[in-house]
């Protein structure tokens, strides 16, 4: 019996799932233009989370619809997403 009350195939067909999830949720997420996932700290934000919409609508001096549209796609704070098109 392994660890957690389970047979050791029914952790690694679990193990196995979860990866198959990880790898949906990568293309779902180079699909939707995020570039990357960085680890963070809980409660933090990373510019890696940035679509390619925001920053397009920054770098095209729409700094307001940048903002509005990251904190719509995070759900982090005005402050936050300010910082963050700010940094752009």
């Amino acid at each position: 019996m392994a660890l957690f009350g389970g047979s050791d195939g029914d952790i690694q067909r679990r193990v196995d799932a979860l990866e198959q999830r990880i790898v949906a949720l990568e293309r779902a997420l180079a699909h939707a233009g995020i570039e990357r996932i960085v680890p963070t700290p809980v409660g933090e934000f990373h510019d890696g989370w940035v679509s390619a919409e925001v920053r397009a609508l920054a770098t095209a001096g729409k700094k307001i619809e940048a903002i509005k549209l990251l904190r719509e796609q995070t759900g982090i704070g005005l402050r936050e997403a300010k910082d963050a098109v700010d940094r752009l």
